[in-house]
């Protein structure tokens, strides 16, 4: 009821085709029944008191439907979000200013916030009366604040309202459904998943590397030292130093920041088989797809973490912003889409300006990729020191094989597999295709499925 009430009301893109719907509620109807059956009763059996009783009966209702369709209510409805961006499965808090913006009182009512996921509806909550608008009446209930808290299930950007009054006559004979004000956008960016930093072994431009807790004196990072200034913490002094300087000098780690990664996410409506159609009508859904998304989300924030130079790579046309700004990529992966672009030149070398060294990491989170990027993927192999391609629920048996074949190490996944799980079985597939001539291609199987 609430769903289709709101696709009602709000439309596919948010329109408001109708901004007022009355109708008689049970009540008026047994009257308006009762009165029809009244009148020609009363020429049946001749008693003139049953044509005036049957008369008022029908005219109670009309005039209630009246009422409430000719009723002035005029409403201003402001909301905002805190947060504004939230992430899939995680709470906003949405505040709504509802003012009168008519010149008379209005009566008590009911209200609702539609959304576009089940329930599809704030539960219905009591409007109270508002007084006329003016200075008169500016500090004495005009307006009201409402709060409630909404947890989206699913990335998106959606439009959240217009509100819903309902009202009613005095004698509850009709009933009437008011739009007022208009929606407001949410942004819903992938969930982020924290993704272990110890158990996969990564390669950078400076060789193998062991991924694991980042070291913040000492280890891999080159050490250098400078005079000790107010507020440095005492263990990061460097006593050697200071005696040969005669004065206290401290640790500066300089970490290395060009380490460089690549993530390609196909976005090819063509290259995914579990596509079914939206029930909102805005394009079709893949689960694939979704799993993708939200993988990109968390694997390239916790790259970016590491210290690495991270570029994303789509198969389509481009609609993902640069991680060099988290928050921005994050909004972009929120309205992300499928396209029906054809393949163009795919690339995985934008930008080098070297190509005869090492280009770092790539990882390709696919599903059913066509044999023309399967081909690409494996003929620029040889430019990365580690390329990994997570193949979600995939279809094609042999999509592993010829990747494989072509050096990638493949992890298969499927869509309801956990994204720090999926992570941690890349580290089981290196351990297990370190020994030559063991396969590079595993697929990752829950410990609820063993």
């Amino acid at each position: 009821m609430a769903r289709a009430l709101t696709k009602m009301v709000t439309g596919s893109a948010g329109r408001v085709p109708a901004r007022r719907a009355v109708r008689l509620t049970r009540r008026g109807w047994v009257l308006l029944v009762s009165g029809g059956l009244a009148i020609p009763s009363s020429y049946w059996l001749g008693r003139g008191e049953l044509l005036y009783l049957g008369c008022f009966l029908v005219l109670l209702p009309l005039l209630a439907l009246a009422f409430v369709r000719f009723r002035r209510i005029r409403l201003s409805v402001q909301r905002s979000f805190s947060p504004a961006v939230v992430s899939a499965g995680h709470p906003t808090v949405a505040d709504i200013r509802v003012s009168n913006l008519s010149s008379s009182g209005t009566a008590g009512a009911n209200w609702r916030d539609p959304w576009p996921w089940p329930p599809y509806a704030t539960e219905p909550a009591a409007l109270p009366a508002l007084m006329p608008r003016g200075p008169r009446f500016a500090r004495r209930g005009s307006s009201v604040l409402f709060r409630y808290e909404v947890t989206p299930p699913h990335r998106g950007i959606f439009a959240i309202g217009p509100m819903l009054v309902d009202f009613t006559d005095p004698f509850g004979l009709a009933d009437g459904a008011l739009v007022a004000g208009t929606s407001a956008t949410l942004t819903v960016t992938p969930a982020l998943v924290p993704l272990a930093d110890g158990g996969v072994s990564m390669s950078t431009d400076e060789g193998q590397t062991r991924v694991l807790k980042r070291r913040t004196l000492g280890g891999e990072d080159d050490l250098m030292t400078r005079e000790y200034r107010s507020g440095d913490a005492l263990r990061r002094v460097h006593w050697r130093a200071s005696a040969h300087a005669d004065k206290l000098m401290v640790r500066q780690e300089e970490q290395h920041s060009h380490a460089e990664a690549r993530i390609l996410l196909d976005t090819r409506l063509a290259n995914y088989r579990d596509i079914t159609p939206n029930l909102d009508g805005e394009g079709p859904q893949s689960e694939a797809f979704e799993w993708a998304v939200a993988f990109t989300a968390s694997l390239g924030v916790h790259l970016a973490r590491s210290g690495f130079l991270v570029q994303v790579i789509e198969t389509a046309p481009a609609q993902l912003a640069s991680l060099e700004h988290p928050d921005e990529f994050l909004e972009s992966l929120a309205s992300v889409t499928l396209s029906e672009a054809p393949l163009e030149e795919l690339s995985l070398l934008r930008g080098v300006q070297r190509p005869d060294q090492s280009q770092g990491l790539v990882f390709a989170i696919v599903s059913d990729a066509d044999a023309a990027t399967v081909e690409r993927l494996g003929a620029q192999r040889q430019s990365f020191d580690l390329a990994v391609a997570f193949l979600v629920a995939p279809r094609q048996l042999s999509l592993a094989r010829a990747l494989t074949d072509a050096g990638w190490s493949c992890v298969t996944v499927q869509v309801d597999d956990p994204i720090d799980r999926a992570w941690l079985a890349l580290g089981t597939v290196q351990d297990e295709s370190a020994p030559a001539g063991r396969d590079t291609a595993a697929e990752f199987e829950p410990e609820g499925r063993r």
